[in-house]
């Protein structure tokens, strides 16, 4: 029962933050509104989450979550080169909605990935069984979301468009 109460803290506290990125942006959201708007203490929040930031990722590990189911279900490609496009089609269009969030997580990320590791493992294991080969795609798909996420006028179509010129350029199983 205590377990269940504290999820459903954590649950609140989450879907509040979310709710409040979203409305006012991640920069003009404070850990006191989240917890107003939560309805819990200014210290339930941090007893759940030890910063904002960490607000910011849990949000997105469980939506990227939700984009990947989806691309799952709907992948019907026989190589790995045309899984990557199929699944870089549905998460580019995750990260450049998200653009601001994309863009605070990412900087944290490429200094500690740990907390995406999980995600990128089971994406790479999706794409091939060659681990090499696992690697190599990934790099390209993050370098391609990097420039996208770097330029506010890029959108996923042409994300994809870039990443699949790269991908013309080397062999995969």
């Amino acid at each position: 029962m205590a377990d269940s109460k504290k999820q459903q803290t954590r649950d609140a506290v989450l879907k509040a933050a979310w709710d409040l990125f979203q409305a006012q942006g991640y920069t003009q959201t404070s850990t006191r509104q989240i917890a107003r708007a939560a309805g819990v203490a200014d210290g339930t929040v941090f007893s759940h989450f030890p910063s904002k930031l960490a607000l910011l990722k849990g949000g997105m590990l469980h939506l990227v979550d939700q984009v990947l189911a989806l691309a799952a279900g709907t992948d019907s490609s026989l190589d790995a080169k045309a899984r990557l496009l199929h699944y870089a089609t549905y998460l580019y269009d995750f990260y450049l909605s998200n653009r601001e969030f994309s863009r605070e997580l990412f900087k944290e990320l490429l200094w500690q990935p740990q907390p995406f590791q999980a995600q990128l493992d089971s994406l790479k294991a999706h794409l091939t069984t060659d681990p090499g080969q696992g690697e190599v795609l990934a790099d390209l798909y993050f370098m391609t979301l990097c420039h996208g996420l770097a330029a506010d006028d890029l959108d996923a179509a042409s994300l994809v468009a870039r990443l699949r010129a790269k991908l013309a350029h080397i062999e995969v199983d």
